[in-house]
């Protein structure tokens, strides 16, 4: 079966008790494509094949297999670096070497955050710059800085 609408994010479902729910774990950087194959918690497969490019999958994004039967995305942990710089000019500095790697992030709370990297870990160790490892689910993928928006 190809699913090509996300009904829900699992969160926003009234009753979800009610449903029968199969649960597909995906990766996150599996939320960024448009087509899809997974396998689910009851051995199911499914494609994904979003046909609205407004539509994103994210991390509980819940597909309709039936009246009351989902289809619900899981993403897997990832162990990430979670960069939190003293000042200003050591977000610099990060941002500048991150972008020279072309490494998607994401930046909130005054704190980058991005996949675990070996070569940014020895940059980090090295410039003495605050870091903690996290095994971190996403709600939606990282991204490269777009600013074009």
């Amino acid at each position: 079966m190809v699913l090509t609408e996300v009904y829900r994010n699992v969160d926003d479902i009234p009753n979800i008790g009610s449903y029968h729910i199969e649960t597909a774990m995906v990766k996150s950087d599996d939320l960024m494509k448009n087509i899809l194959r997974v396998k689910t918690d009851h051995g199911n497969e499914y494609g994904i094949r979003l046909d609205n490019e407004d539509q994103i999958l994210e991390n509980g994004s819940a597909f309709k297999l039936g009246d009351k039967q989902l289809l619900v995305l899981s993403v897997i942990a990832d162990e990430m670096i979670e960069i939190t710089p003293r000042d200003i000019n050591e977000m610099g500095l990060v941002a500048h070497f991150l972008g020279n790697l072309h490494k998607p992030v994401q930046i909130k709370d005054g704190k980058i955050s991005l996949l675990l990297d070996k070569v940014v870990i020895k940059m980090l160790d090295k410039h003495d710059i605050n870091y903690e490892l996290k095994k971190v689910q996403l709600d939606q993928p990282l991204e490269y800085l777009d600013l074009t928006k």
